[in-house]
């Protein structure tokens, strides 16, 4: 079964359960950097905002998620292990967005985690509850039980953080122009990034990039 088609399979049954106003599914790779993002109900502004801006101050990262020590991650978790001002910036982030609670449930496989869904809240259905969360905790374990052993047997690649972002905004279909204002970077380092990135993954072109890494 594609990453795609799994991860959606994952939402829908994630959703049906436990109402959300957004939600993602996302792989990590091995150095615990999300990747290769399937959004079901969020915009594509908000996740382009969040890579190129905010990823750094996300208290609900795979590696701070993993240091709680739990597999089920609400907002206020995450939050309590990290300063201030990044939790500052990133609500001011959510709140833009009118998200008002999330909560990241992981699949680990030999304790690294392989997979995330994050989900996400509006206003018009407020903050996770107990009850909902250990709902949540019940459905980690199927989760785990589908995703682990598929995306734990494919091949990592050790794409740096930089690189993952640049892939994803190819597959978003941007420019190098529009690459290099979103990263607020320079044409020449879009230019490394994509020599480095065509090394890595063996390919030649875009089409061939994205295609390896997404499809």
């Amino acid at each position: 079964m594609q990453s795609t088609e799994l991860g959606q399979r994952c939402l829908n049954t994630f959703t049906q359960l436990i109402p959300a106003s957004g939600c993602v599914f996302y792989r990590i790779a091995a150095q615990l950097e999300p990747h290769d993002f399937l959004l079901q109900k969020m915009h594509s502004d908000m996740h382009e905002r969040y890579l190129s801006q905010y990823r750094r101050v996300d208290p609900l990262q795979p590696r701070n998620c993993q240091l709680t020590g739990h597999s089920v991650v609400p907002l206020r978790l995450g939050m309590s292990a990290q300063d201030d001002l990044s939790n500052r910036r990133y609500d001011g982030f959510l709140q833009s967005y009118g998200v008002v609670d999330v909560v990241e449930v992981l699949a680990f496989e030999q304790g690294r985690p392989v997979a995330g869904i994050s989900l996400l809240r509006g206003c018009d259905l407020g903050v996770f509850g107990p009850h909902e969360l250990e709902q949540l905790q019940a459905l980690q374990g199927m989760f785990e039980l589908a995703v682990a052993p598929r995306l734990s047997s494919t091949p990592t690649l050790q794409l740096t953080s930089r690189e993952w972002q640049v892939a994803e905004l190819l597959r978003a279909g941007r420019s190098n122009k529009e690459i290099a204002r979103q990263l607020g970077v320079g044409l020449p380092t879009v230019k490394t990034h994509l020599i480095n990135l065509f090394r890595k993954v063996a390919v030649s072109n875009r089409t061939e990039l994205v295609a390896t890494l997404f499809l």
